[in-house]
């Protein structure tokens, strides 16, 4: 396999790439980044990626934290060696890396956000814990042992601090003693020691060690014997500290190398998912996509785009290779982008080989290749002295003999640099050698009779970069089917040259075409036409689904401010019924007001409240359920919070059947509900039960006194029980509560019942008691 990476640039590419990785070691991995041939693989690898992807923007970035060097120290670790201080930070951060990535898998899959292909790798990562709480123990923050990790440390530390202590103590004792002999009173340092400025004349006088005379000659730094004595003890104490640590540190490689299987796990695992969320996060960061991937040599790059020029400059281009066509010549002048267009095909295919998303659209697709042969620009050798054109065919050579049904070849300028006949024959002839062979070609020239070679082979295809004839510049835009000119003659009477000249350069290149030269052009004229109107459907065809996307937005805005009218209408509504419930309330408590002060009769006076709660606001309805109901339906009674059947309809009238009754309601309290499971097989019927006729479904004892509340609740209830009723309704109205009370006490008592509660909406409010018997 050959993959010409420099002539492309890929190297910017990876470095670009590169800038997103957590790790040294997964910036190398990229940075040496070679293409894939396994379309197998490579589909694996894209679905990764999209996972990644998908996690970054739903969730978040995975939480690496640098772990450079941690495989050296593991290496050492397996084959016995101690860690150091340094190292365990870098240790540590591996365990805690370990646990955040743990808990970020954890967070993925608790909120459903697809990592079926990452998976294996969030599997080879484990946390071990009792290793956490091991170094947690002996290690700070800064990755020092500490004091406490064992008895022995305990003791040298403290017997290197009462050191240091007394060796302190005995400077500032001599400062004070010694005053008169010092030149400062202060303690100095030299050489790594503490010493004291003493007088020059007090030189001999001083038992200790000369450290330093100072440069004018009146100072001496000496080291007193005193200190001297408890220096030395202080260096055995950190001996002792040395040789305690040393001995911690090896405990802990050991307790590493206990589990060097799952730490390697752990890299590998670690190292894999560094590498995918790298690419996408380069994705991400360019707005890319990963293009579709096939191995029968078809590329169809839609909207693709050089990823090393200014994103504000480039051009996009579609270029198309493989099915309708194996071998593209691009034609038309200098610096009109035909090596651009190259360069793109070349580039684009090998990042999609290495897994790299591309700058063109997701429709766009990119086959396996065994090579990618590359022959652009001069680069000539000076060394070898080959001129431009030898240095070609070399490159040309190579391609020759290595090219293989499964290979790109990008070639630049072929046959040129010599006899433009000559070249014009010999890049016919290597093309139609490589077509032979199976390969996919895209050169780029100037000659004209590449343009008739292409005609007669359906297998090749003209193309160009447009230019603007009026402004007489290149609009890098590359057409398919339609050969390019030079439009030298147009260009050079664009800068002033004299139109004698130009006259009568136009006479003798007319004077050189041949008929077929002739008939070419006129083939060409036609091409432009209908590529012409083929733009102009295109224009047409955006223009139409723009306008239907306005038409959309519309339609959206006009049913967003259907459902604020409703909104406001729902609202205005319930402020109507807030109203009219103020208003019953209001007259209630003048009722009240009135019974204190007048003599009415209980059950004259709950009539009033009754129909006050029942107020509704004058030309105020609610909503009709609008659904069509038939006699035979099942409906779901709002008020009843049951199930029954429509026996009949007279206008606005529909006579249900609810258990063993027969009640009528009006359709705004109905809706169209599933017929109800038959349970009837999970009840017995109680011996000697009344028939379901006398039974009711509600009792009305308004206008009731307390007394008589027992024993009309008593018959009720015991109809009711004894008709399989499951639920009843006693009104007892709102007043002052008496009757009321008198029905909870019942019920609280009573053997039948297995639980109650005041009505809701539509059921009375607390007005009504909602029964379940047992």
């Amino acid at each position: 396999m050959s993959y010409d990476l420099k002539a492309l640039e890929f190297d910017k590419i990876l470095s670009d790439v590169s800038r997103y990785t957590h790790w040294s070691k997964t910036k190398d991995y990229i940075l040496n980044l070679t293409p894939i041939t396994n379309l197998e693989e490579l589909n694996i690898m894209q679905e990764e990626e999209r996972e990644a992807y998908n996690a970054i923007v739903k969730y978040d970035d995975l939480p690496l934290l640098e772990l450079d060097n941690i495989d050296d120290v593991l290496k050492r670790i397996e084959i016995g060696g101690v860690i150091t201080s340094p190292e365990l930070l870098s240790f540590i951060s591996l365990l805690n890396t370990t646990s955040n990535v743990k808990r970020y898998a954890t967070y993925l899959r608790n909120n459903k956000i697809k990592t079926d292909n990452l998976d294996k790798y969030f599997d080879k990562i484990s946390f071990n814990q009792r290793l956490k709480n091991d170094l947690s123990y002996k290690v700070d923050e800064q990755g020092n042992i500490k004091d406490n990790a064992s008895e022995g440390l305990a003791k040298a530390r403290r017997a290197l601090s009462q050191l240091n202590n007394r060796l302190h103590s005995k400077f500032n004792e001599l400062l004070q003693t010694k005053s008169s002999m010092l030149t400062e009173g202060l303690v100095a340092s030299r050489g790594g020691h503490l010493c004291l400025p003493y007088k020059i004349e007090y030189k001999n006088q001083v038992k200790g060690l000369l450290l330093d005379v100072s440069s004018s000659g009146t100072t001496v730094y000496i080291e007193p014997i005193e200190c001297q004595m408890i220096e030395a003890e202080i260096e055995n104490a950190k001996a002792d500290e040395r040789r305690e640590v040393e001995d911690i540190l090896k405990e802990i490689s050991l307790s590493i190398n206990s589990c060097m299987e799952e730490m390697t796990s752990n890299i590998e695992g670690l190292l894999s998912l560094d590498i995918i969320y790298t690419k996408a996060l380069y994705q991400k960061a360019n707005d890319y996509n990963l293009p579709k991937l096939n191995d029968m040599g078809i590329l169809n790059l839609v909207n693709a785009k050089h990823p090393l020029i200014d994103k504000d400059k480039v051009v996009a281009q579609t270029i198309s290779l493989g099915d309708k066509y194996m071998v593209m010549i691009i034609t038309g002048p200098n610096t009109g982008g035909k090596t651009v267009v190259l360069k793109t095909c070349g580039l684009l295919t090998l990042m999609s080989l290495c897994g790299i998303a591309i700058p063109a659209s997701d429709t766009s697709m990119v086959s396996t290749f065994d090579n990618i042969f590359v022959d652009i620009g001069d680069e000539q050798s000076i060394e070898q002295s080959l001129s431009t054109f030898s240095s070609h065919m070399t490159k040309i050579k190579r391609i020759c003999d290595n090219v293989t049904p499964s290979s790109l070849c990008l070639v630049d300028e072929i046959g040129s640099g010599t006899d433009p006949k000559e070249g014009s024959s010999l890049a016919i002839s290597i093309i139609d050698y490589l077509y032979k062979r199976g390969a996919r070609v895209i050169v780029t020239t100037h000659y004209s009779d590449l343009k008739e070679y292409a005609y007669s082979n359906q297998d090749i295809v003209n193309a160009s970069v447009e230019f603007d004839p009026e402004t007489y510049k290149p609009t890098y835009r590359l057409l398919i089917g339609v050969p390019g000119k030079s439009n030298a003659i147009s260009i050079a009477k664009s800068l002033g040259i004299n139109d004698v000249i130009i006259n009568e350069a136009v006479k003798i290149n007319a004077g050189d075409n041949d008929e077929a030269t002739n008939l070419m052009s006129n083939l060409d004229e036609e091409n432009e036409k209908l590529l012409k109107m083929q733009k102009d459907y295109e224009n047409l065809l955006n223009d139409y689904n723009k306008k239907m996307v306005d038409l959309e937005l519309y339609k959206k805005k006009i049913e967003s401010e259907r459902l604020q009218i409703l909104k406001k209408a729902s609202a205005e509504a319930d402020d109507i019924i807030n109203d009219a419930k103020e208003s019953s309330e209001k007259l209630i408590q003048e009722i009240d007001a009135y019974k204190k002060d007048k003599e009415a009769k209980e059950h004259e006076l709950a009539d009033i409240k009754f129909a006050a709660r029942n107020l509704k606001s004058k030309g105020y309805e609610e909503n009709v359920f609008d659904e069509d109901l038939k006699v035979g339906d099942f409906v779901y009674i709002k008020s009843y919070d049951r199930t029954g059947q429509i026996t009949s309809i007279n206008k606005n009238k529909y006579e249900v059947q609810v258990g063993q009754f027969t009640m009528s309601f009006s359709k705004k309290d109905l809706k169209l509900t599933k017929p109800p499971v038959d349970n009837s097989k999970k009840y017995k019927k109680p011996q000697g039960s009344t028939p379901a006729k006398y039974a009711k479904l509600e009792l009305d004892l308004r206008g009731y006194r307390y007394e008589e509340v027992k024993d009309a609740i008593d018959i009720f209830i015991d109809k009711a029980f004894m008709a399989n009723m499951s639920i009843v309704y006693i009104i007892h109205g709102f007043g002052t509560g008496a009757v009321r009370n008198a029905v909870q006490a019942y019920l609280k008592k009573s053997p039948y019942v297995k639980s109650w509660r005041y009505g809701g909406e539509g059921e009375g409010l607390n007005g009504v008691t909602v029964v379940t018997l047992k």
